[in-house]
């Protein structure tokens, strides 16, 4: 897609958001009924009905597209365009009253994220990002990368102890110890920190697609470097269910010595 298409969809998904926004508001801060997935995580009446609202306005617009979305699984079309969506990032900040909670879009393209966006209703911030092209609350943003250069200096960040293997804890406790601070929870949230600086890298791993992939765009925008613990790129299987392990970070001597401790 050229800039001008991009243009186009980007206020799309800004229509999406919107939507959806309207729906997980309604519901933060109140009594929240919830139900346990299968793999143990939270749900709620507001992550399936937003998720509801932003499936059926992309299959009206886009009907030929595939899709992949938390709660409700995928819809293969056989296309080379793949939406992908989290309605409710964070649905433990979302039930106990937290505003770390996002909204999570990205499209895909034969695999590869080329737009997304992470809407953070509560705090108000929304992110939009596609090739070099960065926005935060549709103004163009720059990025305002931490100068620390050495892994001793850097503030880590991640989600959950629990998302790691077993030897992924092991060696995230050995990256902890070389980093100067540490901090646990945010989601989504941790990603965007890495590009104005709160955050000097993010390490995680147990991703799901609709975790990840919607940030992708954003983050290369402002050449932050975001990859799997073996220097890969993420990227998009359709027909698999995959987990992801990340690693970003803005400094090239930070990244390569936390990489070099994660391939031990």
């Amino acid at each position: 897609m050229n800039d001008f298409e991009l243009g186009k969809i980007s206020e799309f998904i800004y229509f999406l958001a919107d939507n959806a926004k309207y729906i997980t508001m309604s519901g933060f801060k109140s009594s929240l009924t919830t139900k346990r997935k299968k793999d143990g995580s939270p749900v709620t009446k507001f992550d399936i009905n937003a998720e509801k609202v932003i499936v059926d306005l992309i299959l009206d617009k886009y009907p030929n597209h595939n899709i992949i979305a938390e709660e409700k699984g995928s819809i293969n079309c056989e296309s080379d365009y793949t939406w992908i969506i989290d309605p409710i990032d964070g649905t433990k900040s979302y039930i106990t009253g937290r505003p770390l909670w996002s909204t999570l879009i990205g499209l895909a393209f034969k695999g590869e994220p080329i737009i997304g966006l992470a809407d953070f209703p509560a705090l108000n911030e929304r992110w939009l990002g596609y090739k070099s092209n960065c926005y935060f609350n549709k103004l163009e943003f720059l990025s305002q990368k931490s100068r620390i250069n050495n892994l001793s200096q850097a503030t880590v960040g991640s989600t959950d102890i629990n998302l790691f293997s077993t030897d992924g804890r092991k060696k995230y406790e050995q990256l902890i110890e070389k980093t100067k601070n540490h901090v646990w929870s945010g989601d989504a949230h941790n990603y965007l920190l890495v590009m104005n600086g709160g955050l000097d890298l993010v390490v995680e791993e147990g991703l799901s697609s609709y975790d990840i992939l919607p940030l992708i765009p954003i983050l290369k925008s402002q050449n932050i470097m975001i990859t799997d613990w073996n220097g890969n790129q993420l990227s998009l299987e359709l027909k698999h269910k995959s987990t992801f392990s990340t690693l970003v970070s803005n400094n090239k001597n930070i990244y390569q010595s936390v990489l070099s401790i994660l391939n031990k």
